[in-house]
């Protein structure tokens, strides 16, 4: 009777992503096919049968986490299946199929088959055969109460130092109607803010749809979802009319903008391919904030580009330091196999690597601080996030535009839109009241 009882028992799962919001959606996608066909999904840290992590490439720093989540599962020695998905799997695979414990490499373009090529490699995980698996829509996403949603992949643009071209192709966009569907489906499930997202996703265009401007008011007019996030995008696409439509989108696009700026020195933006100058950036910031009101930008610097001198650098710090940017992700340059620049000379040295990013990381936390101060006696929307105090049962959550917030005592914990009133200002985040 146990062994029958055991046989019949869901096998179990769990994911481990690395990397962009591109890969989390990615994630779900998958975690979706596998839980169509009777698996049941558990966290990482538990005893699962079967172990996928879905990788990145982005860094060296990334390729270092896809390595230790690999280990972290194959170390278990319970038997478990471990599956290594994605863009690390398309830049290095060989090397992957050798580490201890890994079982199969499938690269980003079987991630959207992940339930038939398991089927037939593993048939003893699952109950029922994959029909129509590969096709459903996203319809949860494990522990969140936020939801991305693919509207492309893939890029054209061929920047100097990145890989992301080679391990996820041409730019591939998605059908609108598509796109407005999933975000429906999600909407139904109590999801209140989604996030759209891709590796390109200013360059969005789809039959009479031309622009990710035309795109936006497209699925608000066909949605009822309660409101939309634009993820990473181009500086040279954030025009004209991008800015009105979120200024007139009021609560239902959010107040924020990541704009990757990679360097402040023209010179190194050259060398970097990047389509645009300084000043370019720069005034368009200007625009994005006489625009709208309370808007947070945030913005992407990669230090120590091979060649970056220190007027480089301090072109970076002058961009970093204009008033315009409210807070930075701050990369270490590393080489990345293949690209342009991995095989430039005049590397800098990682101490000074170092050194740069502190100093960049701590203007970033002075901007981010005055991003907060401003806020103070503000209403702000938010949605929870995580908990914040498990005695207490507060939440952070996160506002419109992209702002920390410490919840009010017993609320939050779900996906709907909170109305918050702003007390105070810490360094790191805001504190709410109802």
């Amino acid at each position: 009777m146990i062994e029958e009882k055991e046989q019949k028992k869901a096998k179990r799962f769990a994911i481990e992503t690395i990397g962009c919001r591109l890969n989390q959606y990615e994630s779900e996608k998958m975690a979706t096919q596998l839980t169509v066909l009777g698996l049941d999904r558990v966290d990482y840290n538990q005893e699962a049968d079967l172990y996928l992590i879905n990788t990145c490439t982005v860094t060296g720093r990334a390729d270092a986490s896809c390595r230790n989540s690999i280990f972290r599962a194959t170390k278990r020695e319970n038997g478990a299946v471990v599956v290594v998905v994605g863009c690390y799997v398309d830049s290095e695979p060989e090397k992957i199929t050798q580490l201890n414990g890994v079982n199969l490499v499938v690269g980003n373009s079987g991630k959207d088959n992940i339930a038939k090529i398991l089927n037939n490699k593993f048939p003893f995980l699952f109950k029922n055969k994959p029909v129509l698996a590969e096709s459903q829509f996203v319809f949860d996403f494990y522990q969140h109460s936020r939801a991305w949603v693919k509207i492309s992949d893939g890029c054209n643009q061929n920047c100097a130092y990145c890989i992301i071209p080679h391990v996820r192709g041409k730019l591939i966009n998605r059908p609108a109607s598509e796109i407005v569907d999933e975000i429906n489906l999600l909407s139904k499930n109590g999801y209140h803010e989604v996030v759209l997202t891709g590796v390109h996703i200013g360059q969005y265009s789809w039959d009479g749809i031309k622009s990710i401007a035309e795109l936006v008011p497209y699925i608000l007019d066909n949605s009822n979802v309660s409101r939309l996030r634009l993820s990473s995008i181009e500086p040279q696409e954030v025009n004209p009319d991008l800015i009105e439509i979120i200024k007139k989108g009021g609560h239902r696009i959010c107040r924020h903008l990541h704009i990757p700026l990679q360097s402040g020195s023209d010179r190194v933006l050259r060398k970097m391919h990047r389509p645009y100058s300084s000043k370019n950036y720069l005034d368009n910031l200007h625009l994005i904030k006489d625009k709208i009101d309370g808007i947070v930008v945030g913005a992407d610097i990669i230090v120590g580009f091979p060649g970056e001198s220190d007027s480089d650098f301090e072109e970076s710090v002058r961009v970093a330091k204009s008033g315009l940017i409210d807070y930075l992700h701050v990369f270490s340059y590393s080489d990345r196999p293949g690209t342009e620049s991995s095989k430039m000379p005049d590397k800098v040295s990682p101490k000074i690597i170092k050194e740069r990013s502190k100093t960049l990381r701590e203007i970033s936390d002075i901007t981010y601080k005055k991003a907060l101060a401003k806020e103070v006696t503000q209403t702000v929307y938010a949605v929870a996030e995580s908990k914040a105090n498990q005695n207490k049962k507060q939440y952070w959550g996160i506002t419109d535009n992209y702002l920390k917030i410490l919840l009010p005592e017993n609320l939050g914990g779900g996906r709907e839109i909170l109305k918050i009133n702003v007390i105070a200002a810490k360094d790191k985040y805001l504190i709410g009241s109802i």
